[in-house]
């Protein structure tokens, strides 16, 4: 049987910086991929992701438009909506991914 002590040396030696930077990556390009399909194509849409977060934006003239409206056209909003559709899935498999990783070291130990 494996000590507390070796538990937690395992666990303070796991990097779990790049997994989390992987992971964030991979759900801001979802979200940009979500609301580019919103918006069009005519609307430029960026993400950016670290170890802790997850940023998508859009710029111009176009997207600030649709979403937000103009005196011509009524709002279409584009970035919240798609966050609202995946954040509940994109939440949970990135906790889950997380605690795989720490489940897996675990396992490992002898």
């Amino acid at each position: 049987m494996t000590g507390i002590g070796d538990l937690s040396r395992r666990l303070a030696a796991l990097d779990l910086g790049e997994l989390k930077r992987s992971l964030l990556a991979r759900a801001a390009n979802r979200l940009a991929d979500a609301a580019r399909l919103r918006a069009g194509d005519t609307v430029p849409i960026s993400s950016e992701s670290d170890a802790t977060r997850a940023v998508i934006a859009a710029g111009g003239e176009e997207a600030r438009g649709r979403e937000f409206g103009t005196s011509g056209a009524r709002p279409r909003p584009f970035l919240a909506p798609s966050a609202a559709e995946l954040g509940p899935e994109i939440g949970p498999e990135i906790a889950g991914e997380i605690a795989a990783e720490i489940a897996r070291a675990i396992a490992e130990l002898p």
